[in-house]
């Protein structure tokens, strides 16, 4: 199982990045298209910022904002980023690259982070965990916003976000026929 897991781990970025080429290149977006996904992008931009904001990696648990609502925003984040690409993509190619890539890396990556906050950080991880969902926010109100920019920039965030501008812009270039494929 361990072998699973580093290749899991060591490839999921490499091989998100190769379905993004593959989707990209299948696009077939419209003005659309474009516009939803890139409003669904910003949610998923957002839901990642916020908690980039929140997570002092391997130093502490981070139980608040919206840790408060899922165990794992920054893996909802990136669904509801992914599902932003793919809708801006307007294609059937776009929703099952990337409904394939989520479902073959994000469930074992939430196993793997059980598992090693469970181990790191025991009885504190336990009670929290018990409380939270595991993917999908609770609804319900965040008491505390002390966001930390200081967290946000040492995490590297901003990367997600020039990220995505770039593939909308990509789409919209593609769209106005500016970047043509097949």
């Amino acid at each position: 199982m361990k072998n699973i897991t580093e290749l899991i781990i060591k490839y999921r970025s490499c091989a998100g990045i190769i379905c993004l080429i593959i989707l990209l290149y299948l696009a077939v977006p419209n003005a659309k298209s474009i516009t939803i996904g890139f409003f669904i992008m910003l949610g998923g931009i957002f839901f990642r910022a916020w908690s980039s904001g929140y997570i002092n990696k391997d130093n502490e648990l981070a139980k608040d904002g919206p840790y408060a609502l899922t165990k794992n925003p920054l893996y909802f984040g990136n669904f509801v980023l992914g599902l932003g690409i793919a809708l801006a993509g307007s294609s059937i190619s776009s929703y099952i690259i990337f409904f394939v890539y989520y479902l073959m890396f994000f469930p074992f990556l939430m196993i793997i982070e059980h598992h090693r906050l469970k181990k790191k950080f025991g009885k504190e991880y336990e009670e929290w965990s018990r409380r939270s969902n595991s993917f999908f926010p609770k609804i319900k109100t965040v008491k505390d916003f002390n966001f930390n920019i200081a967290l946000y920039m040492k995490n590297k965030e901003y990367r997600v976000l020039f990220f995505s501008f770039f593939v909308i812009a990509f789409l919209i270039l593609k769209y106005l026929k500016i970047i043509k494929t097949g």
